[in-house]
Formats: structure tokens, sequence, C-alpha cells
């Protein structure tokens, strides 16, 4: 790539949010660069839960029919605790459309359609600064090449480079450690088309997701981080049935059976409600999107969705802006619609971001903490705010692009 092309819209980072952005630009007409880090391209995660809002920014990015072909509708989540005779089993219906994707299927079937020459694979930015004489960032790689655009967005995850130059605070972390893996049943499986969330004696979590009739989703989270490295998959598989001896059979072979590939192991984190409500998410044509300006625990599985979200609105800003008709060729008016469309981004996606955080940091914090007085002022907040039929994130509709 030579050092001395100047590119109208690069993107940072090649993930979810990343791709949906090029894709959605692409479908205006507008052409980007995608930067991701790894020479391939990356599904960590094992898989990703997408509720009804984030099945409506894919049928904006006209990807929804191919992916819901690799996925089945669940039906609801049933709640049990082995602790209890009766199960406790308490289903929640629900009222939209709720699949479980495979991240490997939602990323290629993105990057499928976009350009090969528009994603760079090995392009790790290690900084970025500003050419003022000419309005133009310049992303520098590890490689020391040089990579200059007039627009710079963040799509590069929870540890951003962008985020880190537009001075936004670094995640905090739960006290809470996530196992996450896929297991293939070749004959198919009979775990029907429900969410399973098990409470267990120890107080580990164990949730199951169908994601097709042969595929099974399955998270571990737990509050006890053990000593010494499990960053191998095989430890991790060890130390993960160790903290489900005490379920059914049938759940500790979900883990014993893995697909060993997709088997990792993370602490959750979440940026917080404070850098939410007062950071500057943009300067000058630099913004961020996804976890790179909104990372949340997956108590609520809304940060993929919301990723997505940011994706639709980021598009529809950027691209009323940039193919408005104008009686002008500056430079300089067209830097300034651009400013004013990434305003309009961050002023619509801020507040729906700040009650996603609040609520996935109340419901964190309630399965965290071991003071009793806090799980009953968290308890308390979460009826206030998000009791009853009073807001379903699910229902959302971020418009089109």
């Amino acid at each position: 790539m030579a050092s001395n092309e100047v590119h109208d819209i690069v993107i940072v980072g090649g993930g979810i949010c990343g791709l949906a952005v090029s894709l959605g630009l692409l479908r205006k007409g507008i052409k980007s660069l995608v930067l991701e880090r790894s020479k391939y391209l990356r599904s960590e995660g094992a898989a990703i839960n997408v509720h009804s809002n984030g099945w409506r920014a894919l049928d904006q990015l006209k990807v929804g029919t191919d992916l819901r072909n690799f996925s089945v509708p669940l039906t609801e989540t049933r709640f049990e605790d082995v602790t209890k005779d009766d199960k406790n089993v308490k289903p929640k219906p629900y009222g939209g459309e709720m699949r479980c994707l495979r991240r490997k299927d939602l990323i290629e079937t993105l990057a499928k359609h976009i350009p090969a020459e528009q994603i760079q694979f090995g392009c790790h930015v290690s900084c970025v600064e500003f050419d003022s004489i000419n309005n133009l960032h310049v992303v520098t790689t590890c490689d020391g090449t040089l990579i200059k655009s007039k627009v710079l967005i963040g799509c590069d995850g929870s540890y951003s480079v962008i985020s880190k130059s537009l001075n936004l605070e670094p995640p905090k972390f739960f006290p809470i450690w996530t196992t996450r893996g896929l297991t293939t049943y070749p004959e198919g499986h009979d775990f029907g088309k429900h969410f399973l969330r098990l409470t267990t004696p120890n107080g580990t979590l164990f949730g199951r997701l169908p994601v097709d009739d042969k595929t099974i989703h399955f998270f571990v989270g737990h509050l006890v981080d053990p000593a010494g490295d499990m960053n191998e998959p095989k430890l991790i598989r060890e130390y993960t049935i160790e903290l489900l001896k005490e379920t059914p059979i049938e759940i500790t072979d979900v883990v014993k059976n893995c697909d060993m590939d997709t088997l990792s192991r993370k602490q959750i984190g979440y940026r917080s409600l404070w850098s939410m409500l007062n950071q500057d998410f943009r300067r000058g044509t630099l913004t961020v999107a996804g976890d790179a300006m909104h990372q949340m625990g997956p108590f609520i599985g809304q940060g993929g969705s919301a990723a997505l979200e940011d994706a639709i609105v980021l598009t529809r800003c950027l691209s009323n802006a940039i193919n408005a008709p104008t009686d002008t060729s500056s430079d300089k008016k067209w830097v300034e619609r651009v400013e004013d469309a990434l305003d309009l981004y961050i002023n619509e996606r801020r507040p729906r971001l700040m009650r996603l955080a609040f609520q996935s940091y109340l419901i964190g914090t309630l399965e965290s903490t071991k003071s009793w007085i806090a799980k009953l002022v968290v308890i308390f907040l979460l009826a206030v705010f998000f009791g009853g039929n009073k807001w379903d994130p699910s229902l959302f509709d971020c418009g089109g692009i």
C-alpha cells in the first residue's frame, strides 16, 4: 500500500462493527478501507446473540436473509437452579426475533459483500496522528506503513488504539470470568430451541443456546479466578468442567465434547457510565463505534446488536453528508459537513447506549457483589428503570441507512 495514497474513509478493525460500517457505506455508494490486524477474518467469542433490533440492522445491510439460514429462531429463556428439586423453571418468551449466530458466519457473510481490496489484513495499528496542514489522519502500522484518510473510524474493540487517541477511559472489569465455546453434535441434539440459564450450587452460571440443529453455543460464568496460566484450551476445559461438577451429566458433556478451537476465556469488561456520559467520542473527523465506544457486559445480550445499530446510524449520518448535493467542492466545507454528521451520530447514539450500559452494569453488579445492601439497591434500581414492560431493548428500531 502506497504511503502517499489518501483514502476518504478508513475503518480500523475488521470485526462485526467495522465490517458492518464498511458494508453500510458501500450500500450507499461510498468506499472505505478496513484495516484488520489479523491475517484473516477473526471470530473470537464463538457465537453471538442477535435480538430483533440487531436483525433490523442486518436487514438494512441486506444480509439478514442469508444469515437466517445459519441459525434457528429461539422461543424463550428458561431459568433453572440445580439446588432446587423443581429446578425453578420460569420461562420468559421472546417478544421478537432472537437467534444465536456463529461469529464466523456473521463475519464471513458481511465480508463477502465487501470487495476484497477494501479489507487490508495484517494491519496492526500502532498509533494515530493528525496532519493539520493537509487535514488528514495518519495511521501508522506496526511494520511502519503510513495510511492517510480524511475520515477515521475506530471499530477496533475493547483495547482500541483509536479510543486511546481520543483519551477515552480504558475499560473497567467485573470480578466475573466467562468461558465460551461451541459444541457440535453430528447426529443432531435434542436441546430444543430455548436458551437455558442454569445456576449451580457454587454460584457458577451455565448458559446453553442452540445455533442450529447440530450446534450448541455455551457459556460458563464464575467469580473465581484460578491461579496459573489459563490460556490453553485444554486447561480451560478441565477447569470449566470442575466448576460444573455438581450439574447433570448432560451439562458437563456440553463442555467435555466442545470444539476446542472455539473455546475461550476472558474477564468481563465494560466502559463506565461516567465515561459514556461525559467523554467526547469525536475529534475532528475521527470517531469510534462498537466496543471501542461502548463495551458492555453480556448480561442483557445487546453488545453485538448495539454495534450493528451503530453501523446503521453512522452510515446514515455520513452518507447524508457526503452524498448531499452541494454548490461547492471546497475541502473545508466537506470536512464541516462530515463533522456535523458525526455529531448527529453521537448525539443519537449516546442516550440509547447509556440506557443499555446502565442496565447491563446493574445486572453485572447484582451477579458479582457480595453485599446484600448493594444487591437490594440494584434490585430497586432495576425495578424502577427496567421493571415490567417499561423498556425492552430489542424493540428498538435504529432506522434505515
